[in-house]
């Protein structure tokens, strides 16, 4: 691995933040809501908002990120975990909240399939580049497919003794917000992703 910063880390450090937002936003919720306590929800938040070049282990680049990962997939799991578990009601209202910010991050119009994926890509968080989690299989202007080639996600939530078939049910809430300011919608199965106008 490279000793020196390059575009691809400052965009991974990017696709941490937006999961550290998702985080902050959902122990807020969690706290109007009377749901956690403000010490309990402050104790799911990094407060860390440094620019990566002002944080990052330069002699191990790689590894410093990989462990930024596992510290807010492991935080956000655990935190959805205790929010639902024997309150499952609260889902609906955990989506609303990822919908609206999807929604938020979205400023782009016209956009076309490619630029979508983009989007989506910039927005979301499935390990590092080098663990190909995401693999593109056909591209068009109307249409663009791709595959989940391994969850990097389960993990997490089952540790955290939750579902994880809630990450995928609020992440798809997530980018249902990111696609709506645009024409298109995202098909899902089985692993397989489509992007359809």
């Amino acid at each position: 691995m490279s000793a020196f910063l390059g575009p691809i880390h400052f965009w991974m450090y990017d696709k941490i933040q937006v999961q550290e937002e998702i985080i902050r936003r959902l122990a807020a919720a969690a706290e109007r809501n009377g749901w956690l306590t403000a010490e309990e929800a402050a104790a799911y938040i990094n407060t860390e908002t440094r620019p990566l070049d002002e944080l990052i282990d330069e002699s191990n680049i790689h590894g410093w990120l990989s462990a930024r990962i596992e510290q807010v997939e492991t935080r956000y799991a655990a935190l959805a975990t205790k929010l639902l578990t024997q309150h499952e009601d609260r889902l609906d209202t955990m989506k609303d909240i990822l919908f609206q910010f999807g929604a938020e991050k979205n400023t782009g119009t016209n956009l076309t399939a490619q630029e979508c994926y983009k989007l989506i890509d910039s927005c979301t968080l499935d390990g590092m580049p080098c663990d190909g989690v995401n693999i593109v299989t056909d591209k068009h202007e109307d249409s663009f497919t791709w595959e989940r080639r391994s969850d990097v996600h389960s993990m997490y939530w089952t540790k955290a003794g939750g579902k994880p078939e809630y990450y995928d049910s609020l992440r798809n809430r997530f980018v249902a917000g990111l696609l709506s300011n645009t024409s298109f919608s995202l098909v899902t199965e089985a692993g397989r992703y489509k992007l359809l106008a």
